[in-house]
């Protein structure tokens, strides 16, 4: 009996209707595959597609019985699985797993998979661009934004995977041709009980993996999986020496040929390399792909350049690691304006300090931690929204400065995402150069 038809026979819950949960409700429906499903939420979104789609719906608080009939539950990333329902559920002997570990169970094509506090989804956008230059049929999916059900039944050469730590902590099946822990900075500490157990789940993702990508400049990704791969500055099976990459030892690009700007922005070429080593493309094909990536919105974006002021959108910074990430590699000496704040999700701050110190001649900070933040340096200041940030930026700023958003927090005390953040500073950047 193949996996479609245990299915078949199963009684299933899907847990949460967000984005992978309408996928996987999706999935289900296209397959003839009966299916409950429950939501905290009174009216949760996609409420009217489940109605439609299921045998059975449940939505309002969870009580002690709202799983008593399942076999397989069927979670959602966003939801964690301490979750006391959930615990007694697992206690029962009920399987509880993601929608990546479905489509894993699935799946016969080659995956290469990407995690990471920072970076991952410029990387894995870069993956699939080299794959495509090299004449490969490529899916991109998982927390970039495709859900993997809907492509897993579609007749791809690769898969290309960005996975979450939640993602990665119901799967355990994933067979991947090369998976990669870009970096670990402390982040989602509001969900985890402690560094350990994010760096945990993280590292989930080199399971059953044909090789390991590990960053040698990052402990935190170090694995004792084997074989394995690292990159780095200055050092590693990849590395970045005068002006070039390296591959065991031997020039193989000129880090020009890379289209967007900042050190951390050629290691995750780097990574990319790394990833598909084993498949030995031509350096013609990784120069294209590089030659035509711009980059990620709100993913240090040029916005604009005003007087010899540069002006950069890194709204995706949402945790102090990629804040960290930003200054190191944009930095030109102390020549920072940097505007940061929002929700702190638990963050330790401490860390910043030192690039704050050595690359930041203002810090201008906004939002709900704002304080914390400002408390890094003597040379800050508080202000109560993003528009007055950019005024104060704009005012201060002289010719060989940059002003850059990289708010180290997440974004949704003040805006609907981290992207709307951006977007909201850009207009406002545009509005301040062109007054």
């Amino acid at each position: 009996m193949n996996y479609l038809d245990e299915l078949k026979n199963k009684r299933i819950t899907v847990l949460g209707l967000g984005v992978s949960g309408l996928s996987t409700m999706r999935f289900f429906a296209r397959k003839n595959i009966d299916f409950s499903v429950v939501d905290s939420r009174e009216t949760p979104p996609n409420l009217a597609v489940a109605e439609q789609l299921a045998t059975r719906v449940h939505f309002g608080a969870l009580t002690d019985s709202v799983f008593n009939d399942a076999e397989l539950i069927v979670i959602s990333p966003g939801i964690a699985l301490s979750n006391m329902y959930i615990q007694d559920a697992i206690a029962r002997g009920v399987e509880v797993i993601g929608d990546v570990e479905l489509f894993a169970r699935l799946n016969t094509k080659p995956v290469y998979a990407v995690t990471g506090s920072n970076g991952k989804s410029s990387v894995v956008t870069l993956t699939y661009d080299v794959l495509n230059q090299a004449g490969f049929d490529v899916a991109l999916a998982g927390n970039i934004g495709t859900p993997v059900l809907d492509v897993v039944d579609q007749d791809f050469d690769y898969y290309v995977l960005e996975l979450s730590s939640f993602q990665l902590e119901t799967t355990h099946s994933l067979i991947c041709e090369a998976s990669c822990v870009l970096n670990i900075s402390e982040d989602h500490m509001d969900r985890y009980d402690s560094l350990a157990d994010y760096v945990n789940a993280k590292q989930r993702i080199h399971l059953h993996s044909k090789l390991a990508v590990l960053n040698l400049d990052d402990e935190l990704t170090y694995t004792a999986h084997q074989p394995q791969v690292s990159f780095g500055i200055k050092q590693g099976d990849l590395y970045l020496l005068d002006g070039a990459f390296n591959i065991d030892g031997q020039k193989q690009l000129q880090t020009s040929e890379l289209k967007v700007i900042g050190i951390h922005n050629q290691l995750n070429a780097l990574a990319v390399m790394a990833l598909l080593s084993r498949l030995n493309l031509s350096s013609e094909i990784y120069k294209r792909a590089f030659n035509q990536f711009s980059g990620l919105a709100h993913r240090c974006q040029l916005v604009a350049e005003d007087n010899g002021v540069i002006y950069v959108n890194d709204s995706k910074a949402t945790n102090v690691g990629a804040t960290q990430a930003a200054l190191m590699s944009l930095a030109n000496g102390k020549n920072i304006i940097l505007l940061a704040g929002g929700v702190g999700k638990g963050a330790d701050f401490s860390p910043l300090k030192s690039e704050i110190s050595s690359y930041v001649k203002q810090l201008i900070t906004f939002g709900e931690d704002k304080e914390k933040i400002a408390a890094l340096s003597e040379n800050s200041k508080q202000v109560e929204s993003l528009e007055i940030a950019v005024k104060e930026a704009k005012e201060s700023a002289v010719s060989g400065d940059i002003v850059l958003l990289a708010p180290a927090c997440a974004s949704f005390d003040m805006f609907k995402s981290f992207e709307h953040r951006g977007e909201v500073f850009s207009e406002l950047v545009r509005k301040v150069v062109n007054a």
